[in-house]
């Protein structure tokens, strides 16, 4: 992670997204935002920056010199890990039953709605997912580094926030996308509700949501067991070339954009993000005027 120690936005914000491939990064981050994707369905962008806010809460501090935080998650590993894996199995759960952390009880005998939001989830999955980039120290000390290179201290916030919006831009762009094929109506992705009885009782469980589910007891359950080993730094072989393969890739662009000015960056990259604000907000107000339409009552024509 070298590219990182220029104090560059650029390169930092490149930095950023090869730390979403990094081993212990991916393994959490990934499986985690794709399981809320499939829970959430529509207001994609808008989850996503639920995802990244959570994340910006563990991150951006530490880029800004909060070292201690970083070694609170180093020293704390290990538990970090189980108590992460415990909370993916919860959502699990509440997968399965319609629920999300604000723990809304499902109506009886009625099948649930398929467009419910879960931004606590979401969120706490993402402060989770900032926690978890502690078992790459590279990457944590290179953040830090940042603050320090950088000397004014507008420019290490907006190079740590170059970062973490690099980690998180892939999962934009693919939000981006997502929402503007309208791939929410593909009928995958609206699937079905399944019913099933346990006890006497009849339950309804959305199709989707029983995709996360099984996403999210997978990763709970690998976390816990990486946890309960200790080995929780371990990762497969291909992930740590596919990693580095990016890190030489990113420096590679580095080196032919370095004559583009750094005020460019500083207003490219943070106009994207706001960019993105805005059309998820503008997403929202759009579907908010669509439920209002379904919701009002046929009006009568006057003959």
């Amino acid at each position: 992670m070298e590219l990182i120690f220029s104090a560059s936005i650029l390169a930092a914000f490149l930095a950023g997204m090869v730390a979403l491939f990094a081993p212990c990064c991916i393994t959490v981050l990934l499986p985690a935002y794709l399981a809320s994707a499939f829970r959430e369905k529509k207001n994609i962008i808008r989850m996503t920056l639920v995802f990244f806010s959570g994340i910006a809460v563990i991150l951006i501090p530490i880029g800004l010199g909060a070292a201690w935080l970083a070694s609170i998650f180093q020293d704390f590993h290990k538990e970090m890990y189980l108590i992460g894996g415990s909370f993916m199995v919860l959502l699990a759960v509440l997968s399965i039953f319609g629920k999300s952390l604000a723990m809304i009880p499902m109506l009886k005998n009625i099948k649930p709605k398929l467009s419910a939001s879960h931004p606590q989830s979401v969120f706490v999955l993402g402060i989770l997912s900032g926690a978890a980039t502690s078992c790459c120290a590279p990457v944590l000390a290179g953040a830090v580094t940042l603050a320090v290179v950088s000397g004014a201290f507008w420019k290490a916030l907006v190079v740590t926030f170059a970062y973490v919006f690099g980690m998180v831009f892939p999962l934009f762009l693919a939000a981006y996308f997502y929402d503007k094929f309208k791939l929410e109506k593909s009928k995958i992705i609206q699937g079905k509700i399944m019913e099933f009885r346990i006890g006497g009782k009849d339950y309804f469980v959305h199709s989707t949501n029983l995709l996360a589910a099984g996403i999210f007891l997978l990763i709970g359950v690998t976390m816990v067991a990486l946890g309960f080993s200790g080995d929780t730094y371990w990762a497969p072989s291909f992930q740590v070339a596919i990693g580095n393969y990016l890190n030489k890739l990113t420096i590679s662009f580095f080196e032919t954009t370095k004559w583009i000015p750094e005020a460019i960056w500083a207003v490219l990259i943070p106009g994207i993000f706001v960019y993105l604000v805005y059309r998820a907000f503008k997403k929202g107000r759009e579907k908010k005027v669509n439920d209002q339409k379904e919701e009002a009552p046929p009006q009568k024509s006057c003959h």
